[in-house]
């Protein structure tokens, strides 16, 4: 009984680190203007709902077995969903060309093991349905919930994978369009995805499965609940202050002058000029959106012209421009024997943090040397 307790008191932490989230993030709703943020916000939302009532089950599992036979189809209804709408909000945060719809078959699985579910529940006797999952019998009833649970398992796992090669995908593209390479990474979204389906899917499924090596480890319920309350509270910080860079789409009037190519054309003169005097560079959220209106071109041309000219990307290609920034503002600071700290230097530079200085710093000088070559 007192192990029972203290499994619905451990349950609960993902509970509460769920709502306080979702607290946070609706609260961070109304602030945001911008409709791709609010569409994420909603969908955080929806998954910090999802995960509250999953969690919400397993502490009626530990300490009132009757109330979770009840609440089963709530259980493995947010247990299926919750993959899919962590997968939208990866959808939506790599965008990469058009604004489009997420597909609404992504629902249809986790829809039939809902009614899967809620039929067992009202067709099959409670009793049966009780003696199902705790007796751990050998029935019609007991086959049909462990599938559905392993299907919900293979999702959780599929979702996840889908997840990571949209982000490879969305990487290869965001080095043409943003040069704050810290926030366009989406290594939080990366690590937390892996982070859930080794420490938390696979043990889980390991201990209602009865796979003796999970068995074992008593402790190991209580170890589940670490990943979800970190990715509650990743998700969160992350999403509040938009660790992430969205590719806004090609506009109609971008594809208009590309197609007829009324659009000023570049030389390495004028691209610099324009660098060295202005110096938009400082903006950490430069992007090349920013730079196709100043020069009156678009952002095709423009990557095309970088990476045939410098034989770099548009990211790396800004970078090394704040990297320059850096040293000279380190020099004019020695020069006037100024105590200005390093991260200080960083930010004025037009790094975001100093995590991005350093990144750029490592990428850049992998290509020092073919990058003075063009230059020079």
């Amino acid at each position: 009984m007192n192990q029972d307790i203290g499994r619905a008191i451990v349950f609960s932490i993902p509970v509460v680190s769920a709502a306080v989230s979702l607290i946070m993030i609706s609260l961070d709703t109304t602030r945001s203007s911008n409709t791709v943020n609010r569409k994420i916000h909603y969908s955080i939302i929806t998954v910090y709902c999802l995960m509250m009532l999953y969690w919400s089950g397993q502490v009626m599992h530990s300490v009132d077995r009757d109330a979770f036979i009840a609440y089963l189809p709530v259980s493995f209804s947010s247990f299926s969903f919750i993959p899919v709408f962590l997968y939208l909000i990866t959808y939506i945060i790599t965008g990469t060309g058009e604004r489009e719809r997420f597909p609404a078959y992504h629902f249809v699985l986790p829809l039939c093991l809902t009614v899967t579910i809620c039929m067992i529940a009202f067709i099959v006797p409670f009793r049966q349905r009780w003696s199902a999952i705790y007796d751990n019998g050998v029935s019609l009833t007991s086959a049909i919930v462990d599938t559905t649970f392993i299907v919900c398992i293979l999702l959780n796992i599929l979702y996840s994978g889908l997840s990571l090669l949209r982000i490879k995908s969305y990487k290869r593209q965001v080095t043409d369009y943003s040069a704050d390479i810290y926030r366009m990474s989406l290594d939080w979204l990366s690590f937390i995805i892996l982070f859930r389906v080794v420490l938390q899917i696979l043990p889980i499924a390991g201990l209602v499965l009865g796979i003796g090596l999970f068995n074992k480890l008593g402790f190991i319920w209580a170890f589940t609940i670490l990943p979800a309350v970190f990715t509650h509270i990743v998700l969160c910080l992350n999403i509040l202050s938009e660790n992430y860079v969205i590719i806004e789409p090609v506009t109609a009037k971008e594809k208009e002058i590309t197609a007829s190519g009324n659009y000023a054309q570049l030389g390495r003169q004028r691209v610099e000029k324009y660098l060295e005097n202005k110096k938009p560079y400082l903006n950490p959220e430069f992007k090349i959106t920013d730079m196709a209106r100043d020069l009156f071109s678009n952002r095709t041309y423009i990557s095309a012209f970088i990476n045939r000219e410098y034989g770099v990307n548009f990211n790396r290609f800004i970078n090394n421009y704040r990297l320059k920034e850096v040293e000279r503002l380190r020099s004019e600071a020695v020069q006037k024997k100024q105590k200005v700290s390093s991260l200080e230097i960083v930010i004025h530079a037009g790094f975001s943090n100093y995590r991005s200085y350093f990144r750029a710093k490592n990428l850049v000088n992998n290509d020092a040397v073919s990058i003075d070559k063009k230059w020079n």
